[in-house]
């Protein structure tokens, strides 16, 4: 019945983890599993030795996992959190890529320098108000920062992107750090400059026509 979820939370993972965007078991990644449940990555199990049987699935209603040989990753509470304060939502992948924890950590936003930042997240990557992660209040502070965009950054921890696939959500993670290492480059020698208005009016359009 979630084998298909299964999968592509497996692979997505796996990807994640081979982008350098994590290491060990950390961050996560989750996708809709019909209409009523999720499936994502379990607690404390490396990527390199993670099988596809042991991603969990969780009711999305009461946040219990079913079906499942496993705990559900300790941010199940933000992957709720988002499902649930946006349907359109069919993936999230949360990761802990160094680029973009060096700008949480700083608590510093990720503003529009590269057109394709306007065209893949929206606007500028805002940071979420820190909470200790696991708890309710990341997934509240995440989906306020989010807003209309694909992303945002977590404090001092992360970051999390959201898509209609998996496939858009990892897009999103790949591309943020690879800004995020642009952005701090260029901070170490200038202020970087940010894009022009007409710019990110016309960046923003398209990411409405991709969404």
């Amino acid at each position: 019945m979630f084998e298909e979820a299964r999968h592509d939370v497996w692979v997505y993972a796996r990807k994640m983890w081979e982008a350098n965007l994590v290491v060990a078991s950390a961050g996560n990644v989750s996708c809709r599993a019909g209409a009523q449940h999720i499936a994502i990555t379990p607690s404390s199990i490396p990527y390199e030795t993670l099988q596809e049987e042991e991603i969990v699935i969780v009711d999305l209603a009461s946040g219990n996992a079913v079906d499942s040989l496993h705990k559900p990753s300790y941010e199940l509470p933000m992957h709720l959190s988002i499902y649930r304060s946006m349907p359109d939502v069919q993936g999230v992948v949360h990761t802990h890529a160094p680029y973009v924890t060096a700008l949480s950590v700083l608590r510093k936003p990720l503003p529009p320098i590269i057109d394709e930042m306007m065209i893949y997240f929206g606007g500028t990557v805002e940071v979420a108000e820190y909470a200790f992660t696991g708890t309710d209040a990341v997934g509240t502070h995440v989906v306020r920062a989010l807003g209309d965009r694909s992303g945002a950054m977590l404090a001092n921890h992360g970051n999390v992107c959201i898509g209609r696939s998996l496939q858009k959500a990892m897009h999103v993670a790949i591309t943020m750090e690879s800004c995020a290492q642009v952005y701090l480059e260029a901070l170490k020698i200038g202020e970087p400059v940010t894009l022009p208005l007409e710019a990110i009016s016309a960046g923003r359009r398209m990411f409405e026509e991709r969404r």
